[in-house]
Parts: structure tokens; sequence; C-alpha cells
């Protein structure tokens, strides 16, 4: 029994052996464009899982944009991803590289957004102040100050009538 299972682990070692690297592909892309263009495929992704229908609808093939973007085609970029991804350790600084992008992409984002929701806050402050201000001259026009002469003026009016 033993003898089965120290067979059975050599022919499993020995057949891990014959593993087939990829070739090197005639268009490579380069190690930093193929950062750029993984960032883009992970933005890409992150757009259709946030709502498909809304890709869907808008009639935006996002992989051909992106090809057409970066100048690559499918073909080219589906070599070059395997032949990356049989390196683990090249395979694994591009990915570092491409979330350091976007980390740095998620700070911006953040920061724009503060600065809007800030710039919104003072804009709706002005809009209130400005509201205040015609308010107050409405109301400072429809309380006017009535000259003694004209009170006399009403009160003879009413007298006359009476």
């Amino acid at each position: 029994m033993k003898s089965i299972y120290f067979i059975l682990i050599l022919v499993m070692a020995m057949g891990c052996q014959n593993v087939k690297y990829p070739n090197k592909p005639d268009n490579l892309i380069p190690e930093g464009k193929m950062v750029e263009v993984l960032t883009e495929v992970y933005l890409s992704n992150a757009v259709r899982s946030y709502n498909i229908r809304i890709v869907r609808d808008s009639g935006y093939k996002l992989d051909s944009m992106l090809y057409k973007k970066f100048s690559i085609d499918s073909l080219q970029f589906a070599k070059s991803h395997a032949y990356y991804s049989s390196d683990l350790e090249v395979y694994t600084a591009i990915f570092e590289k491409v979330k350091a992008k976007m980390e740095v992409m998620t700070v911006d984002a953040d920061t724009l957004k503060a600065r809007y929701t800030e710039r919104r806050r003072i804009t709706d402050s002005i809009r209130r102040d400005s509201l205040r201000a015609f308010e107050m001259d409405r109301l400072e026009d429809s309380i006017q100050v009535i000259s003694p002469e004209r009170i006399r003026a009403v009160q003879d009016d009413i007298e006359l009538e009476y």
C-alpha cells in the first residue's frame, strides 16, 4: 500500500516537470504600457460591475475602446498577458504598480469629491445669504416710511368720507 502511494506521488511530481511556458510574443506589450492597460482593464471591469445596464444601453464597447486607446489588439493583449503571467515575479511587480496607480486614483477621486462638496456648501451658503438679502429688500420695500404729510392727507380723506 505504501509503495502505491510512493509511485503515485512520484508520477505526480514527474508530471509537473514538463510545464510549457509561452514564448515571448513578437509584439509584446512593454511592462510600463501593460501596467497602464491593466489599470484601464480593472477600471472598465469596475464600471461593468457597478451597473452593466448603463454600459449596455450607452452602446460603448469598453474593450474596443481600450484596444483603440493603447493601439493594441485583443490577440496582442492576450499573448502579452499570458507571457507576463507565466513569470510570477514579473507579474507580481506589474500588479503592484497597478495597485499603486489605483490607490493614487482613489486618493485623487476622494480629493475631488471633497473639493466639490466644499464648493457646493459655499455656493449653497451664498445662495441662502442672497435669498435672505432679497427677502430683506422686499420687506423694506413693503414697509416704506410714510411721511407725516401723507398721513394727514389720508386722514383728511377718511374724514371727508364720513
